[in-house]
């Protein structure tokens, strides 16, 4: 087998050194707050009780309010309002609870001040948003068990495109550039600009909070499905949830930004395009109605 090019193996060697000088850099990000680390790690475990994660968030009182406010909104329609984290436990579940905890900390990390590039400001995180609200809406449609993991997953997805928005600045305008005049897709376009995509990097961040194998996944692949070997129906799930959000223009700028959905994602969910035209009518409408009260920033 011939050797590679001389000039490739350095544009390798390049990027792989960027990477690691990435990856050793993610601890000056604001880092997820300890409560949140233990809430994560505490619900894997199926005999956690609601005592013992209402302990751990009440330590927090900032985040315990606005974990209340989302329980207490539209989106989740509760008979009466709660007052108490035990009695939105008991409503909810530990996992949703769970998904309004990562969802008030992580909006921490997106900037709304800041533009990312194919977004308007604050757009990124009304994409991640809304992502994970039409992930979930489709989850409970099909596939009701993963609707504990795929909001989660939804919400993390572009996690490597803020984490490129920080690290790597000055490529922000040749990606942009790429896309807008030489129609490359915002995939190609970082591989052309750096070497590596968003969904690579936002994997290898995730692996290094180590957070579960099925959010990895389903960051790493959430572009092309069909390249994963495992967690099929969630990483569909979101790959759907995310070509919707962009369809729909949810926080986007460039066109080129939007994709449409894979048939391979298409048919490991058992949909059809018609029923994707209606899923996408219907998630316009819940992302209408119910969106606001997830983009109100934390205290």
């Amino acid at each position: 087998m011939a050797s590679p090019p001389e000039g490739s193996e350095k544009r390798m060697e390049a990027i792989d050194h960027l990477l690691n000088k990435i990856i050793r850099e993610i601890k000056e990000l604001p880092p997820l707050p300890d409560v949140v680390v233990k809430v994560m790690q505490i619900t894997r475990s199926p005999d956690v009780t609601a005592r013992q994660l209402n302990k751990v968030i009440s330590q927090d009182q900032g985040l315990t309010g606005n974990v209340l406010r989302l329980c207490n909104s539209a989106y989740y329609g509760l008979p009466r309002a709660v007052s108490s984290l035990s009695q939105a436990v008991m409503y909810l579940g530990f996992h949703t609870i769970r998904n309004l905890i990562l969802t008030c900390s992580i909006s921490n990390l997106f900037s709304m001040e800041k533009k990312n590039y194919g977004y308007s400001r604050g757009g990124l995180w009304y994409h991640s948003v809304t992502t994970a609200m039409i992930s979930e809406f489709i989850c409970k449609k099909i596939n009701p068990d993963l609707r504990d993991t795929v909001f989660t997953a939804g919400l993390l997805h572009d996690i490597g495109q803020v984490i490129m928005g920080v690290k790597l600045k000055d490529t922000t305008e040749t990606i942009v550039d790429l896309m807008t005049n030489n129609g490359l897709s915002d995939v190609e376009a970082e591989h052309e600009a750096v070497g590596f995509s968003h969904d690579e990097l936002g994997s290898l961040v995730a692996d290094n909070w180590n957070f579960p194998d099925e959010l990895v996944h389903a960051i790493r692949y959430h572009h092309f499905p069909e390249k994963a070997k495992t967690k099929l129906d969630l990483t569909s799930i979101v790959h759907l949830g995310d070509s919707i959000a962009l369809q729909l223009g949810f926080g986007v700028e460039l066109e080129q930004m939007k994709y449409p959905a894979r048939d391979f994602a298409l048919e490991a969910t058992k949909l059809s395009r018609q029923d994707l035209e209606t899923l996408t009518e219907e998630a316009r409408e819940l992302v209408e109605k119910n969106a606001e009260s997830f983009l109100l920033r934390s205290s």
